[in-house]
């Protein structure tokens, strides 16, 4: 009875763990993609000027521009600085910081000018292709 009990524990939790694997796999994947970009941002010294305002931001999902099945990447870095924007944009321009497979695209985002600094969002963004991540598709 035993045996019968263990084999149809196999037959049954076998394939369900099987699964579970195949839908988390690329999940766990992009989100350690997510993680090694965010953590190359946070590595880039700040430009002179520029203080941070608060915590970056690191989000993943589904490319909501374009065709096809693609993860979007993005990681958001609040500052006040006395830099112009061609400035700012430069130096992070500059930095060439990867992505998850492409240099990242830079972005800023201005805000109102603070007394000490005029506020902006610095966004590094980076899209791969989907490759069985459901979240992306």
């Amino acid at each position: 009875m035993r045996i019968l009990w263990g084999c149809l524990a196999v037959v049954v939790i076998a394939p369900l763990v099987g699964l579970f694997l195949l839908i988390m796999m690329p999940e766990w994947r992009d989100d350690a993609r997510l993680d090694d970009f965010h953590e190359r941002v946070r590595a880039i010294p700040l430009p002179p000027e520029t203080r941070s305002t608060g915590d970056s931001a690191a989000e993943f999902g589904k490319n909501s521009g374009g065709s096809g099945d693609y993860c979007h990447y993005e990681i958001r870095l609040p500052l006040s600085t006395g830099l112009s924007a061609g400035e700012i944009g430069a130096y992070y321009r500059k930095a060439a910081i990867a992505g998850v497979e492409n240099e990242a695209n830079v972005r800023l985002d201005w805000g109102e000018d603070t007394g000490d600094g005029r506020a902006v969002v610095v966004e590094f963004s980076d899209i791969s292709s989907s490759d069985w991540n459901f979240r992306c598709t």
